[in-house]
């Protein structure tokens, strides 16, 4: 359907999104919204006044206008002739006990086909609404998905999770990553037995299931750090490391760089975890990769490589690295303002604590002495300019 040549009727249009209304829902103020516009403004902005009239939202309970959305099938109906297609008719809000059912059969029949298909159903109604996500994170549902998180780590046989036992967990995973999770949920994700089944699924999962754990992990470490930093294995970096170098998506590349950068910067036994799992390497070989189009990766590698320089053994790693100098010298004044600082920092390091004649003739000949001059120069930050 094309807007532009078909005129929409006012009323049928959401108030805030301007586009047809596919589940016409009204607010305590009496004014009628699309379901998905009105719920992201009250609950995933956080908006507390009616968008129209200002006034306080003292009821977030939306009730379907059956009236209006009619009306819009009837027009649908009568402009089908250009392209104008009827709308499906939009599910039912989830109630308590429809999610009670849910829940059980989620528990039941662990490890079998018959589970899988109920968390399918499961994640399939999360998707459906915001209050549908936001009833299932307000109830025992977050507590059911962590216990099925947790229960592959011990059901592991030599060839690995079978299907039903991997499905189920990528699946509680899924469901978890598109809940507004309670405090207590983030407690319960960063015991020992949740981060070991996260970690397989980091290392042995599809794509989207690598995603919603790295993501799922940044979050974690924001909220309980020093809890998750203690219980993570060695597993769990070496995933995070292999989600980085293999790219699974934008989002998953900056979530594992945050959580990676985040656990170094607490715990010197994680950075040299790390180390020791070939984070230095891994940097260094990705950072010519990365371009202005991608700024925000590049600056978090930086950022991660200058932690790991904090210490002699992440030093070592990256002189020893044929590409390492060169690598982080070609940044210098090619990124940002934050890009040049770090990477003059881990210059400096290097030359503070690691000197040898090695370094500072590649220096010289890579073109990094040159580049450090002009900045002391030009205008970049004080601190930035003693480092150079």
């Amino acid at each position: 359907m094309d807007s532009a040549e078909i005129e929409i009727p006012s009323y049928s249009l959401c108030p805030i999104s301007m586009q047809l209304m596919k589940d016409p829902v009204t607010l305590c103020t009496g004014v009628t919204y699309d379901r998905q516009s009105i719920e992201k403004w009250m609950f995933t902005l956080g908006n507390k006044t009616c968008p129209i009239t200002r006034q306080h939202i003292h009821n977030s309970e939306l009730t379907p206008n059956h009236t209006l959305w009619r009306l819009i099938q009837q027009w649908c109906d009568l402009n089908s002739s250009k392209g104008v297609h009827r709308i499906s008719t939009p599910p039912p809000p989830l109630d308590t006990d429809q999610l009670h059912k849910l829940l059980r059969d989620s528990e039941s029949s662990p490890a079998s086909a018959f589970q899988v298909k109920a968390l399918k159903k499961f994640r399939s109604v999360a998707g459906e609404s915001e209050s549908n996500r936001r009833l299932m994170a307000f109830s025992d549902a977050p507590a059911v998905l962590v216990c099925l998180i947790e229960n592959p780590s011990a059901e592991t046989d030599e060839a690995g999770c079978c299907y039903e036992v991997t499905a189920a967990c990528e699946d509680a995973l899924g469901i978890l990553y598109s809940l507004p999770l309670p405090e207590e949920t983030f407690d319960s994700l960063a015991t020992a037995n949740c981060l070991a089944s996260v970690a397989s699924i980091l290392k042995r999962g599809t794509s989207n299931a690598r995603f919603h754990a790295a993501v799922l992990l940044q979050k974690v470490s924001k909220k309980v750090l020093e809890r998750f930093v203690m219980n993570a294995n060695d597993d769990l970096i070496e995933g995070l490391l292999e989600v980085l170098t293999e790219e699974v998506c934008h989002k998953a590349t900056v979530a594992a760089l945050e959580v990676l950068t985040a656990m170094s910067s607490t715990s010197r036994r994680s950075r040299i975890k790390a180390i020791q799992a070939g984070a230095v390497s891994a940097l260094i070989e990705s950072l010519p990769d990365q371009s202005v189009e991608k700024k925000k990766i590049c600056e978090r590698m930086l950022c991660l490589l200058d932690v790991l320089c904090g210490c002699a053994e992440g030093r070592a790693a990256l002189v020893d690295h044929a590409m390492g100098v060169p690598s982080v010298s070609k940044k210098i004044m090619r990124i940002s303002a934050l890009a040049t600082e770090k990477a003059v920092r881990i210059l400096w390091s290097i030359c503070k604590f690691s000197p040898s004649q090695r370094i500072l003739n590649e220096m010289v000949q890579i073109g990094a002495v040159a580049k450090l001059c002009m900045l002391v120069h030009s205008d970049c930050t004080p601190k930035t300019n003693r480092k150079a």
